[in-house]
């Protein structure tokens, strides 16, 4: 073997020792320095054009409007809208929609086409009317159909799917204390309960888009104040039956035991409106991921760590001290954001807008009550802000600069007069 290996050895030397083989050489090198410069610096553009922005507030657009206006709105920072539907908001109500109300939104959205806001929601809220109860199937039978008729009505949109509002504005569903038959059943029995439904909801959303995205403005990270310490399990328990969302775990259990391979919940993490410290943006995969796992059923646990996305948010008036109520906001003039210069609200914006883009694993939604980007009353200055966060993102550079010292002597000024620092 050795003496017939040693003429191709003789051979691939003279080879190397020739001038057309050492050009070959310098010219292969060339090209493997291009590779290993273009092909990581392409991999992380990809990976930040795949982060995106999505718009929602009081300003919500109908489909009518997003029709109508859909190449004005193209020109605005966001990747996307949660629209709100004619028909309404809530769905867990006693009498369902007539579909009859989704016919015309149905139409205007699929009319509608754009290569700039790809990534459209339809929002949904949590409230229920008073007396609606887990345990009534006619009262879930009205709410499935409602359900349905949402989500057909994004499928036909080809909308991502449903963005949905967790925190009730009217009755709460999460709340066990307050369920109408509480005092007749126990919290368990609740919870077994609110987990089925948890489950039609998924499997009601997935009959119409197999692949829907079902953007939750907050999942477990609504019980942070449960998780933030170990806890034991009757501890636990007791404390979820006193909680203001109390049942919402179980409902996202359901989800999680009905969701197919093929379809996403995304944390969205509302409470990334009060963030002002970078490293809070770094810690809350960790808190969301582990720390909130101990709501996770143990037959769910593959699933969430697969299939449940890290999402962001941003609260535009909060940092710009612009909240919409003015000085008859209680909290005007209360806030840590109050007391920085206007120059560093902005800066803070960029700030939060930059870190919640790279700590997303897809989806920032920025909130608004004040600003109305689609009637063009936004304050001067906050769109170049957002967009200079997202071309940093884009391309992978630092922010570059430091905001702690300013926040911390705001923090410093709120906290001797307010408890909203």
């Amino acid at each position: 073997m050795f003496q017939l290996k040693m003429p191709l050895l003789r051979r691939l030397t003279n080879f190397v020792s020739t001038r057309s083989y050492r050009q070959f050489a310098v010219f292969g090198g060339l090209v493997l320095l291009f590779l290993a410069i273009y092909l990581p610096s392409t991999a992380l553009e990809t990976q930040a054009n795949s982060r995106k922005l999505i718009e929602y507030g009081w300003d919500a657009p109908l489909p009518n409007f997003f029709r109508q206006h859909i190449r004005e709105m193209e020109r605005r920072p966001f990747d996307g809208v949660i629209l709100k539907l004619n028909a309404g908001k809530e769905v867990f109500k006693k009498t369902a929609y007539p579909t009859s109300a989704f016919t015309q939104d149905r139409r205007d959205l699929a009319a509608t086409t754009s290569t700039r806001l790809t990534d459209n929601f339809v929002v949904m809220w949590s409230g229920m009317d008073a007396g609606w109860d887990w345990f009534d199937d006619k009262d879930w039978a009205a709410a499935s159909q409602n359900i349905a008729n949402f989500a057909k009505t994004a499928q036909v949109g080809r909308l991502k799917g449903i963005a949905f509002d967790s925190e009730p504005y009217t009755n709460s569903p999460w709340k066990y204390y307050q369920q109408p038959q509480q005092q007749q059943k126990t919290f368990a029995q609740y919870q077994q309960q609110v987990r089925k439904r948890g489950a039609q909801f998924m499997q009601t959303l997935q009959s119409a888009q197999p692949e829907t995205q079902v953007l939750a403005f907050g999942l477990l990270s609504w019980l942070k104040d449960l998780y933030a310490k170990p806890i034991e399990a009757t501890q636990l328990q007791q404390q979820l039956a006193r909680h203001d969302y109390g049942l919402w775990p179980a409902f996202v259990n359901g989800m999680l035991d009905a969701v197919r391979p093929s379809a996403t919940i995304v944390e969205g993490h509302e409470w990334a409106y009060y963030f002002y410290k970078t490293a809070w943006f770094d810690a809350v995969r960790q808190a969301i991921f582990t720390n909130a796992r101990v709501f996770v059923a143990p037959k769910n646990e593959r699933k969430y760590a697969q299939q449940v996305k890290l999402g962001q948010s941003v609260y535009l008036d909060l940092l710009l001290d612009a909240l919409p109520g003015g000085v008859n906001d209680p909290r005007t003039g209360k806030t840590t954001q109050h007391f920085l210069s206007p120059a560093d609200r902005f800066r803070l914006l960029e700030h939060n807008v930059y870190h919640s883009l790279r700590t997303t694993d897809r989806y920032t939604w920025m909130y608004s009550e004040s600003a109305d980007w689609w009637q063009n009353k936004i304050p001067p200055g906050a769109e170049a802000t957002i967009r200079r966060a997202q071309a940093k993102i884009r391309k992978g550079q630092p922010l570059g600069f430091e905001l702690d010292a300013a926040v911390d002597r705001a923090v410093k000024q709120c906290q001797a007069v307010s408890e909203y620092c």
